[in-house]
């Protein structure tokens, strides 16, 4: 399985925590103009406060999958602002804060996928001792012989040392 080059799944957990946020914040800021519907809906500026967090949270999250090198940065704003949706938002029905908090946590460890190096051959390794070569040779037939042969064992003739 390839791994991806950004965090995917902050990405993903972050852009859901948004819109459950921007939801609970649209909720807030209705239920809140209604109630205060003769003091010119006042509430619901309390909902557009929601509406912002919302907002910047998705943003974090587009951010996070656009420009996944600073993925501390965008998750440390997704996590901040999903604390902050509990002030206008109600964290989002509970969910979004959810969401949120796991998404930052996991685009702030996120770690990018390693280069995994190309698989080389490499030759067998060598025999450590070396091969003995024979310094000397028979005076009578010509064969390499050992260096501390007495006999050839080629032809069998007595050699001088």
């Amino acid at each position: 399985m390839a791994q991806d080059n950004y965090p995917s799944v902050a990405f993903i957990l972050s852009l859901i925590a948004g819109i459950f946020v921007l939801l609970g914040a649209i909720v807030v800021a209705a239920v809140a103009a209604a109630i205060t519907f003769f003091a010119y809906g006042i509430g619901a500026i309390v909902g557009i406060f929601g509406i912002v967090w919302a907002i910047i949270i998705i943003v974090g999250a587009l951010n996070l999958r656009s420009n996944p090198q600073s993925h501390a940065t965008w998750g440390a704003i997704i996590l901040v602002f999903s604390l902050i949706s509990w002030f206008g938002a109600f964290g989002g029905f509970l969910i979004g804060f959810l969401l949120g908090l796991i998404g930052g946590i996991l685009a702030i460890t996120w770690q990018p996928a390693q280069a995994q190096p190309a698989t080389t051959y490499a030759a067998p390794p060598q025999s450590a001792a070396p091969l003995k070569q024979s310094a000397r040779f028979c005076p009578n037939c010509g064969a390499p012989v050992d260096a501390s042969a007495t006999y050839c064992a080629h032809c069998g003739k007595q050699l001088v040392p």
